[in-house]
């Protein structure tokens, strides 16, 4: 091994990188695959970072393990001890300071550039025609249709460098969400996305805190290691799909109540609470037996972040106070016996709920903030060998059967009933 001059990493560390449990982690050693360095202790092992990653692109000889082939290597999220980090920095912590825009390219590229997301002018006249066209679909299918329009038209979607990529995408979020009808006329010209996102999901103009709090959403949903949508997204960039249709494949697996609609029910919910009261809402529900939404995070056992950060935030400064109190009341309500945490979907339809949103809206929002994502992880795949997500299936259908006559191909077997 050539001598290495950054820093060295910990056992622990090394083997979350390969995704292997410290005894394989030394199994690659007495293999000659990885060198251990011995520690200033004289008793702990490290590893050089670089080493520990041409191990995880090496071409291994023989059959994958089927195991193997569902483990994927990333640079972008980690959730570890209740705590969700982006390259390393605390998502939370970007939410309070750094707008959706920077927070995008630090996914993309590592670089903190807060830049505004911009499209041309006959892109975005494109988008607003269409999502005019459709006035009673919910916004995501507005959305849904905006992008594959959008896509149509652009002669350089198969771009796939990584430069190019990060500028389709910021042209795709700003043709999209500047595309969508306004609710209400902006007071003021601003160029950051979450502001023009407000006058289209919002009645009214923005309270102050308000944008921020739309803002901090979107960068708190940006992007959470391998649910289904970013699989799909990361298996269609591995085909070497354009970064269109990567988020095409994402927002076909969102649609759903699995996976983001979760925000819609809990919405509805607090409607309902405001007319009927808190109390009569959650009798209904559990006596239906539905677990209720937005409550509890199988990652956070100790309480979702993202949650408790977008819940800290409206409850200092809410779009509504009175609307705020009905939350609070439905928060307290739902707390009887074994409390469980409110999740980053609660939150959600709190923010849509007291800004005076549609019920959907809060599925709007996780849709554009997850497209940064998605193309975050587009722009790993990219990188990869094509084509590497190739699970084997096991076929357990009925046998083969010979066909009578050769010339004729055997259809299915009908058994015979007496």
């Amino acid at each position: 091994m050539a001598e290495h001059r950054g820093p060295l990493i910990t056992t622990e560390q090394a083997a979350r990188r390969l995704g292997v449990k410290p005894a394989t982690l030394y199994a690659y050693v007495s293999r000659g695959l990885l060198v251990s360095i011995r520690g200033a202790d004289g008793r702990t092992s490290l590893f050089d970072p670089d080493e520990v990653d041409r191990l995880i692109t090496r071409p291994r000889r023989g059959r994958t393990p089927r195991s193997a082939a569902f483990t994927v290597h990333t640079r972008l999220t980690d959730v570890r001890d209740g705590r969700l980090f982006y390259r390393g920095v605390d998502a939370c912590t970007l939410a309070g300071i750094q707008p959706i825009e920077a927070v995008a390219r630090w996914l993309w590229t590592g670089a903190l550039d807060d830049a505004p997301f911009v499209a041309p002018v006959h892109t975005v006249e494109l988008a607003r025609r269409l999502a005019a066209a459709l006035p009673r679909a919910r916004t995501v299918d507005r959305i849904r249709t905006v992008i594959a329009a959008v896509a149509a038209t652009d002669p350089l979607r198969a771009d796939l460098r990584p430069d190019a990529v990060a500028a389709t995408a910021g042209g795709l979020l700003a043709a999209v969400v500047d595309g969508l009808p306004e609710r209400h006329e902006q007071r003021e010209d601003s160029a950051r996305l979450a502001s023009r996102l407000w006058s289209k999901l919002a009645p009214d103009a923005p309270p102050p805190g308000s944008v921020a709090a739309l803002d901090a959403a979107l960068v708190l949903l940006a992007d959470h290691d391998l649910g289904p949508s970013t699989l799909a997204a990361r298996i269609a960039a591995s085909a070497r799909a354009h970064p269109y249709a990567v988020v095409a494949a994402g927002l076909a697996t969102l649609d759903g109540p699995r996976h983001s609609g979760a925000s819609t029910a809990i919405h509805r919910a607090l409607t309902d609470a405001e007319r009927e009261g808190s109390g009569t809402v959650l009798s209904r529900l559990l006596s239906e037996g539905r677990r209720l939404p937005g409550f509890g995070h199988l990652r956070y056992p100790q309480g979702d972040p993202r949650g408790r950060a977008m819940l800290d935030r409206l409850a200092t400064t809410p779009p509504d106070r009175s609307r705020w109190d009905l939350v609070a009341e439905f928060l307290a309500a739902s707390a009887r016996g074994t409390p469980v945490p409110p999740n980053i979907d609660f939150a959600l339809a709190a923010l849509s709920f007291t800004s005076g949103m549609d019920a959907d809206a809060g599925e709007a929002v996780f849709a554009l903030a997850r497209t940064t994502g998605w193309i975050a992880h587009a722009l790993e795949e990219y990188a990869e060998e094509p084509d590497r997500f190739r699970p084997q299936s096991v076929y357990f259908g009925p046998d083969p059967v010979a066909p009578v006559d050769a010339a004729t191909p055997a259809g299915p077997v009908v058994p015979d009933h007496p």
